[in-house]
C-alpha cells in the first residue's frame, strides 16, 4: 500500500512549516500541536485520547509558557482540564516529547506516567551529570576531537555543551530543564514490550521499538487499527539513529530491527507520527526506511574507499546531505557527525572511540 496522508490539512501545515489546527483522528482520540521554538519541525503532535471521564496523553511535548498555554487551550477545546489528565505515556525521552510532564504533574500529581526503562534510565544520566545534557555525552570527552572535527569547528560542538558560556541563553534553558526532569516522579509505570498502559477504558499497548532512542516505544490500538509511532517511523523524513550516545554503538542494528518489527501490524493500520501528517501505506514507508539506512551504508563503504582519512568527520563530509555538508553547522553538524558514527559502528569499523556514556 502506497503512502496516503489521511489529513489535508495536517499535510498541507507540514509543507508550509506552520502549526496546524487540533483535529480528530478517530473516535475519542485528538491530534494535538504544541509548538517546539526555533526548530525545523516546527511541532509536536500529542495525541489526546479519551479515558472515561478524563485523557491520557501520548507525548505532552517541548517546555515553556507558551506551549503549556497551547496544549491547555486545545484540551479546554475538547472539554477536559489539566486536571482531567489520567496519565501521560512517553514515546521517548527527548524534550520535544517529554518536556511538559513536570509542568502537567505540577498541577495535577496524581496523573500516572509511563515510559521504558531504558529511557527513564537516560533521563537520571543528565539530571545526576553522568553526561552533558546538551550533547548526551560523557562531559569529560571531548568528542569534536574524537570525530576528527577540525579544530575551527570545535565551537560549534562546544556551543551544544550545557555547561558552556557559548551556549548563551540556551545553556539557562538547559538548566532549567534539567531540574525539571530531576522532578519526574519516583513510581514511574516502567513500560516493556507488550505492556498495557493502566487505562480506564480501552487497551493501548507499548511496543518496544529502539533505534531513535534504545527505549523508545510506539503504541498500538488494535480496535480501531491506529499506531502511535512516536519517531520510530515518520511520514518523509528519517529519524536520527545517533543521538542517544549511551546506545551509539549498537543502535542501528537496534533500528533496522524495530522496522521489521512493525512489519507485523496490518498493512492499513493508521500511522499517527510525533511529527509530520498522519498515513496509512505503513508497510511500504519501512520498506523506504530500510533502503536508506542501506544506501547510507553503501555510501560509507565507497568513503572508505576513497579516503586514507577515517575519521567520522571525513567520512561524514563525503556522504549525501539533503542541503549539502557545508550547510551544516552547531546541533545540525553534531547530528549528522552521530548519524555517521552509528552507521560506521554498524559496519564494524573501529572510530577510535566506543561508548560515549560512562557506565552507570
Amino acid at each position: 500500500m502506497a503512502i496516503e496522508t489521511l489529513s489535508s490539512q495536517q499535510s498541507a501545515a507540514w509543507k508550509d512549516r506552520v502549526l496546524p489546527p487540533v483535529e480528530k483522528v478517530a473516535e475519542g482520540v485528538w491530534a494535538l500541536p504544541v509548538p517546539i521554538p526555533n526548530n525545523p519541525l516546527v511541532y509536536t503532535y500529542c495525541y489526546a485520547i479519551a479515558d472515561g471521564t478524563g485523557v491520557v496523553l501520548i507525548d505532552p511535548g517541548w517546555d515553556g509558557k507558551d506551549q503549556y498555554l497551547a496544549l491547555n487551550s486545545a484540551l479546554n477545546d475538547l472539554g477536559f482540564k489539566v486536571a482531567d489528565i489520567h496519565g501521560i505515556a512517553i514515546t521517548h525521552y527527548h524534550r520535544d516529547h517529554i518536556g511538559l510532564v513536570p509542568a502537567l504533574l505540577a498541577k495535577n500529581p496524581d496523573a500516572w506516567v509511563a515510559m521504558h526503562g531504558e529511557d527513564l534510565r537516560a533521563i537520571k544520566r543528565f539530571y545526576t551529570n553522568a553526561v552533558d545534557l546538551g550533547t548526551g555525552i560523557d562531559p569529560n570527552l571531548n568528542i569534536a576531537r574524537a570525530y576528527g572535527v577540525p579544530e575551527g569547528r570545535w565551537a560549534e560542538v562546544e556551543s551544544l555543551q550545557a555547561g558552556s558560556s557559548k551556549g548563551g541563553s540556551k545553556s539557562d534553558s538547559m538548566d532549567l530543564y534539567k531540574q525539571a526532569m530531576s522532578q519526574l516522579p519516583e513510581n514511574i509505570h516502567v513500560l516493556d514490550d507488550g505492556t498495557e498502559l493502566p487505562l480506564d477504558e480501552g487497551r493501548v499497548t507499548a511496543m518496544w521499538t529502539p533505534g531513535h532512542t534504545y527505549g523508545h516505544s510506539a503504541f498500538v490500538r488494535d480496535e480501531d487499527k491506529l499506531f502511535f509511532s512516536g519517531d520510530h517511523v515518520l511520514p518523509t523524513i528519517t529519524p536520527n539513529i545517533g543521538l542517544d550516545s549511551g546506545a551509539i554503538t549498537h543502535s542501528l542494528g537496534d533500528y533496522l530491527r524495530s522496522l521489521e518489527k512493525i512489519g507485523q501490524l496490518d498493512e492499513d493500520v493508521a500511522v499517527l507520527p510525533a511529527h509530520g501528517f498522519r498515513f496509512t501505506g505503513l508497510h511500504d514507508r519501512k520498506v523506504e526506511l530500510v533502503e536508506h539506512h542501506h544506501e547510507r551504508l553503501g555510501e560509507i563503504r565507497a568513503r572508505m574507499e576513497a579516503t586514507d582519512d577515517h575519521s567520522v568527520y571525513s567520512i561524514a563530509a563525503g556522504l549525501h546531505w539533503s542541503r549539502g555538508f557545508e550547510s551544516l553547522h552547531n546541533f545540525n553538524l553534531f547530528a549528522a557527525l552521530a548519524e555517521t558514527a552509528a552507521h560506521m559502528h554498524y559496519l564494524g569499523i573501529d572510530i577510535g572511540v566506543g561508548s560515549l556514556v560512562g557506565k552507570d
